[in-house]
């Protein structure tokens, strides 16, 4: 399933392998980039009220081509699984840590029927884990402005990684609130203490 090529760093192959299972960690954003470029596919976002649809538009997904499913309730295992046939990826989270035999099947419907999942919850076995390491806002002052963007340091991991520890840094989301390369941020540099005298009351 292809991805966003500002992503091909962290993403190997240019894509998702249909059938396999991609954790995301520390970022929502990151999770819903990686559905804006499915073009005509279908993808189905399930346990994540708070998703932002108007933000995965600007990254460049098709609003017209995301199912919601805010609260799937109990069932969320077998509105997964339905999910699965007829969508190239679902993204969703799980309500609590699923049972391993949770995981084998829906894992095994993934691959039966060429959908890819991405899961911003505990999932053991996962093909490519995906983190934000850092982040950083730009557009605030010392109480003023209003946040622009956000520089974000994407990690990728597991058997599925492009490379061990393959890492990069992304407006994630830039101020026009696309998904963008963004400068690596450099360290901070400890403050010097003053040697100015200092005046001890006695």
């Amino acid at each position: 399933m292809p991805v966003l090529p500002v992503l091909h760093e962290v993403v190997p192959e240019g894509g998702l392998r249909p059938g396999s299972v991609t954790v995301v960690e520390g970022s929502p954003a990151l999770a819903l980039a990686l559905t804006a470029g499915l073009e005509e596919r279908w993808c189905a976002v399930v346990g994540l009220p708070e998703a932002h649809i108007p933000a995965a538009a600007s990254m460049g997904g098709d609003p017209m081509r995301v199912l919601l499913v805010d609260d799937p309730g109990r069932r969320w295992a077998d509105v997964v699984a339905a999910l699965t046939d007829g969508c190239a990826l679902v993204l969703t989270r799980p309500p609590d840590r699923p049972a391993p035999q949770v995981v084998r099947r829906l894992t095994a419907l993934a691959r039966r029927n060429g959908c890819a999942l991405v899961v911003t919850g505990p999932w053991e076995g996962a093909n490519l884990r995906l983190r934000v390491e850092e982040g950083h806002w730009s557009g605030l002052g010392t109480g003023t402005g209003h946040l622009r963007g956000r520089r974000a340091l994407v990690v990728s991991s597991g058997r599925g990684a492009a490379g061990p520890g393959r890492r990069v840094w992304l407006w994630l989301p830039a101020p026009d609130g696309t998904v963008a390369p963004a400068a690596e941020i450099p360290e901070a540099i400890p403050e010097t203490p003053s040697r100015a005298p200092v005046a001890v009351a006695g």
